[in-house]
């Protein structure tokens, strides 16, 4: 994988954890009255996050052997 596009790949990542960390945040402080967001799909959507980037890492470290 080219290591520049590695590089931009896990910071755009890194970005859109933080802001969607933020947004997770306010809404749960706000509790708006409508809101359809429980600990259960905060929790999945984090592991989504987590999954997808322990991936893109795992890309990169078989691409390196070769």
């Amino acid at each position: 994988m080219n290591s520049d596009f590695y590089v931009a790949l896990l910071t755009g990542w890194f970005l859109l954890f933080i802001f969607w960390t933020s947004i997770i945040i306010f809404v749960f402080l706000r509790k708006p009255p409508n809101s359809r967001l429980t600990r259960k799909i905060a929790i999945r959507s984090y592991l989504f996050f987590v999954i997808t980037l322990l991936l893109i890492i795992l890309i990169d470290s078989t691409d390196s052997f070769l």
